[in-house]
Order: C-alpha cells, then sequence, then structure tokens
C-alpha cells in the first residue's frame, strides 16, 4: 500500500539535512511562504514524499526519528490517499465525487443563521492574509512562473456564516464543498490547475506548537502571480468565498515555488480544462 507523507522542515543555521531520501519526490520547495495564517516560522523545507515500499517509508521514518533533535523546526503529516488526477478516469471520479457544477452553489434560504461577536471572530481568524508574506511573493513573482499553494485544511463541525445569511445549518465541509465546486471550475478557464487531493491521516511530528488535527491537503498550481489574482477577481469566486470562510476553522496555505524541476508535478496531469 501506498504511503505519502508531507514534511515541513527549519533545519539549525540553515545547514541541510538528508532526510526523507528514500521514497519519491512528487513536489518540493526551499522557497515556502505562508500565505494565509502564521506560525511564526521561516520554513528551509516542503517536501512531498511518496513510498511504494513500506520498508523504505520505515526506513526514512527511523532516519528522521534520529535526526529530529538536529532540526530547528519541523512538522510531518502522513496522508491517507492521493490524486494526481492525471488520466480520464481520476478526472472524473473526482468530478463525481466533488460534483464540481455551478449548479446549487448557495445554500437554500429558509432559515437565518445569526452570528455572535464571537463566532465572528471564530470565523475570520481561519482565513487571515499574511500581508507581509504577500508583498514578498509578489516581488518575487516579478519574473513569471507558477506558484504552488500547498493548503493545510481543517473545518468546523458546523458552519459559522456572517449574521443576517440565510441557509439551513449545515457542517463546516459541506461549506467548503460549495465553495470548493466553484474553485474547481474556474480556476483551469485562467489556466491554474488543481494537481494533488489528499485526506490527512494523522500529525505524526510537530514540535511547533500549533498542532493540528488536519483533514485535507490540496496543491493548486497557479500559472504565474497575475493568474491567480485574475482567479480572485472573479465574480462568482468572490461570492463564494462567504462559504469558504464559513467552513473553515483552521488552514495553512503555503506559497511555494517549486525546486525539483524532475518532481513528478512538473508533468501535465490535467490535460484540459474542467468545465
Amino acid at each position: 500500500m501506498s504511503r505519502t507523507v508531507l514534511t515541513l522542515l527549519k533545519y539549525k543555521n540553515t545547514e541541510k539535512i538528508d532526510v526523507f531520501i528514500h521514497g519519491e519526490e512528487l513536489f518540493s520547495s526551499s522557497e515556502v511562504l505562508q500565505a494565509i495564517e502564521n506560525d511564526g516560522i521561516s520554513w528551509d523545507d516542503l517536501k512531498l514524499i511518496d513510498y511504494s515500499k513500506k520498508s523504505l517509508y520505515n526506513k526514512d521514518l527511523r532516519d528522521f526519528n534520529n535526526i529530529k533533535n538536529d532540526l530547528e523546526k519541523y512538522k510531518v503529516i502522513l496522508l491517507k490517499s492521493h490524486s494526481y488526477l492525471k488520466d480520464k478516469y481520476q478526472r472524473m471520479k473526482f468530478i463525481i465525487k466533488n460534483k464540481i457544477s455551478s449548479v446549487d452553489t448557495s445554500i437554500p434560504r429558509d432559515k437565518t443563521i445569526r452570528e455572535s461577536p464571537k463566532q465572528k471572530r471564530l470565523r475570520v481568524e481561519g482565513n487571515r492574509p499574511n500581508l507581509s508574506n504577500f508583498k514578498i511573493l509578489l516581488e518575487k513573482s516579478k519574473v513569471p512562473r507558477p506558484i504552488y499553494f500547498v493548503n493545510l485544511i481543517k473545518t468546523r463541525d458546523i458552519a459559522i456564516y456572517p449574521a443576517g445569511y440565510k441557509g439551513k445549518q449545515i457542517s463546516g465541509k459541506k461549506a467548503l464543498n460549495i465553495y470548493s465546486r466553484i474553485a474547481y471550475k474556474y480556476n483551469p478557464m485562467h489556466e491554474n490547475k488543481f494537481i494533488y487531493f489528499s485526506e490527512a491521516k494523522n500529525t505524526m511530528a510537530d514540535n511547533t506548537g500549533t498542532e493540528t488535527d488536519w483533514e485535507t491537503v490540496a496543491i493548486v498550481k497557479y500559472k504565474s502571480f497575475a493568474s491567480l489574482q485574475d482567479f480572485n477577481n472573479e465574480p462568482m469566486f468572490k461570492r463564494a468565498f462567504v462559504h469558504k470562510d464559513a467552513g473553515i476553522d483552521k488552514t495553512y496555505v503555503y506559497a511555494t515555488f517549486s525546486t525539483n524541476k524532475n518532481a513528478k508535478f512538473h508533468e501535465e496531469y490535467i490535460t484540459k480544462s474542467i468545465r
């Protein structure tokens, strides 16, 4: 059974340590900027590693446990399953599962959800942009190149909507799915690609003091910073953001630039836009 891990590493004195090297590197980046939320860590390395053999996974895990005290900070997340969406069957399976459609993207308006001041604070705290890092990202993007947004997501049990928003009481996961249907539909129109999705099984190691039971890891490839801005300016996307805001309890979004040009994510897994 294949195993995949997402690792975030910060080295002591920026001296790189070879770790998680026996699996297949799907994606790696040594340019990691935290775009949404901020744990105050300047990560040196982000890797997504896939293991086809349990023996290789166990070897890397033992090696990591032996050297983790030599790392300043680390976060290692074991993923349940993954999809590159690399062929027609996988794309259709994903589309059907998530019911990607422009239809039914709003909540039935038969009940008003009223929001307390505490709920409002909880709702907006899950999606706070890191403005200083966005300025750095803008500077880095003066030379156009693809940007990979790596998303760690945890949803609320019950979605929290703004006061006066009319709709049924739904789960945070369902609210996020409403947003996702629209994002999956409109991103390809700006030549951006949703290239990776996985449920998170558990956080295996974390010494950041911000451990969270993450539910989902997703990676979106944006053609450039300009295409990211174009997508965010989509009127339909702006209207959909209320669902994302309501559904997410916690999210870390890392804006990254790929380091390994031979990694699998540089191949074109999605050959045509989702319409």
